[in-house]
């Protein structure tokens, strides 16, 4: 019995090349997975100000906080005629909608789609069509926060299991520490780095707890949405899923292909201005124009209310057929409904904005430190990952500069930015391997993104010149600033703190040597 067991011993014993060959693959994953969470965080906190980047892409718009019903009504019949001028042989938009100016976007647009044809403008006070939206470094960037730029829905659902894991490791942090809150206001800054960036690691843990919490569950609800409805529908429903996104959105009309007058929408909205003076409506669609079938479909905001809006739905004729009324729904569909503008902290105008990408600052603090915090203890306990060390350096300093070369790249001609983006990520981590110094590699990355950001802020200003320092701007360019002042301050305070460290490690070293005498 023994020697069969001794003979299966054998058989599975793996040699010394595998094994480590194992934990480097290992390993290396834990720093995909680690590299996928930090990258959403630090999307999502330029995400915040999503709004603004699309005001900054193009400064020159006239901004206004009112739209006359019937200059509307004649920007919708400016764009359908365009299409049939500069599209005559393709067929007639199924969908055409309009952006009304808000406060967070003060600014009067149009659109239209048909198969892969799409367009959006810009329209005078006269109803007469403006310039084309071009917004799409701002449309980019979101789609890689909560999509990785992955098509379809897998993106999507590979970001709620992200946000699923974010809340595992928050609320296995916390129990793994017993003393986090006795010691919260404890911060050992003389000591070694390590304990540094373990205490800084642990004291922004402990007070951003609650907001991150919030961000990690909204992100997976969001991300496992359609999961979530499919689980429902073939709990409750039968697998009827048609059964719940019929309370939750407002059904799409059937085409007629009959051809009908266009709708006259300023009736509607005078109208819905006059019964809802508590709604601030920012969005209308019409689905399939100059049919028969022809739709409006009204969101407003509701501006004391964390719900993200409330929809309408008219007929041809301008009379309600239905009322989506998110806000006096069950607790459950209030909960969906108010996950967004929790998640991207659209709710108490710019102090709520300034206040999330703080605190998410902090949370891409956390997961950095986080994986510091274990090449240490992995160093100490005798295992080294150089490789592993310099491609996470790739990953903090070099994804924030993939992001600033994709904008660059934006501001002076609009290409392939998804391609921009993970080629430039793909040749910093080449970089970040071939350079075997981490102490260059670091400020090297650290010197790049700051000439990348005030690159930006002169191209930006060479190209619209005083409309870089207008309303529309300034609030960007001004954290542009401010992200150059704190890199280059983190560079001057990184450098000195890694002197003092190394001298009190070197302190410790001697001082804990034991004496000849012994």
């Amino acid at each position: 019995m023994f020697r069969e067991k001794a003979t299966v011993s054998k058989l599975f014993k793996l040699s010394a090349n595998t094994v480590r060959a194992s934990l480097n693959a290992h390993s290396g994953l834990g720093l995909f997975i680690a590299a996928l969470l930090y990258l959403v965080c630090i999307t999502g906190v330029i995400s915040v100000f999503y709004p603004d980047f699309e005001r900054w892409e193009q400064p020159q718009i006239h901004e206004t906080t009112h739209a006359d019903p019937i200059a509307i009504q004649k920007g919708l019949e400016n764009l359908l005629d365009w299409h049939k001028q500069h599209n005559p042989d393709a067929k007639p938009f199924e969908d055409i909608w309009v952006g009304l100016p808000t406060v967070e976007m003060p600014r009067f647009s149009v659109g239209g789609h048909i198969d892969v044809i799409e367009a959006q403008f810009f329209v005078n006070t006269d109803g007469t069509l403006g310039e084309k939206v071009d917004h799409e470094w701002t449309h980019f960037l979101v789609k890689l926060h909560y999509a990785l730029t992955i098509p379809g829905i897998w993106g999507m659902v590979v970001v709620g299991v992200i946000g699923m894991v974010l809340v595992g490791m928050i609320i296995s942090g916390i129990a793994a520490h017993p003393t986090i809150f006795k010691n919260a206001f404890s911060l050992r800054i003389n000591r070694g780095q390590r304990q540094q960036q373990v205490d800084l690691h642990n004291r922004i843990g402990v007070w951003s707890t609650p907001f991150m919490l919030a961000i990690a569950i909204t992100g997976a609800l969001i991300g496992l949405s359609q999961i979530i409805l499919f689980v429902f529908a073939s709990s409750f429903f039968k697998g009827d899923t048609t059964k719940i996104t019929s309370e939750l959105y407002l059904p799409h009309p059937e085409a007629t292909n009959v051809a009908a007058p266009f709708m006259n929408v300023a009736p509607i909205l005078e109208k819905f201005t006059r019964e809802h003076p508590d709604l601030l409506p920012y969005y209308f669609s019409i689905h399939f124009p100059e049919t028969t079938a022809q739709t409006v479909e009204l969101g407003a905001y509701l501006p004391d209310r964390l719900v993200w809006y409330d929809a309408f739905q008219f007929n041809l004729h301008g009379e309600q057929i239905k009322h989506l009324n998110w806000p006096d729904g069950d607790i459950g569909m209030q909960i969906y409904a108010s996950t967004y503008r929790l998640h991207f902290g659209h709710f108490g105008g710019l102090p709520v904005k300034m206040l999330y990408a703080i605190l998410g600052l902090g949370m891409c603090f956390m997961c950095a430190t986080g994986m510091n915090i274990w090449f240490r203890r992995q160093q100490q306990a005798g295992n080294t990952y150089p490789k592993l060390e310099r491609s996470w350096l790739a990953v903090v300093w070099g994804f924030p500069l993939a992001i600033a070369i994709s904008l660059l790249v934006d501001v002076w001609w609009s290409t392939q930015l998804v391609a921009v983006f993970w080629g430039s990520s793909l040749l910093i981590f080449i970089a970040a391997l071939a350079i075997t110094n981490r102490q260059i590699l670091s400020i090297s990355l650290r010197l790049a993104l700051i000439a990348s950001i005030v690159l930006i802020l002169v191209i930006h200003v060479i190209k619209f010149g005083s409309n870089s320092f207008s309303d529309a701007s300034l609030l960007i360019n001004i954290l542009f600033v401010i992200a150059v002042a704190l890199l280059g301050l983190g560079l001057g305070l990184g450098s000195t703190l890694n002197r003092r460290s190394l001298s009190k490690e070197q302190e410790n070293a001697v001082t804990e040597m034991p004496s000849v005498a012994d």
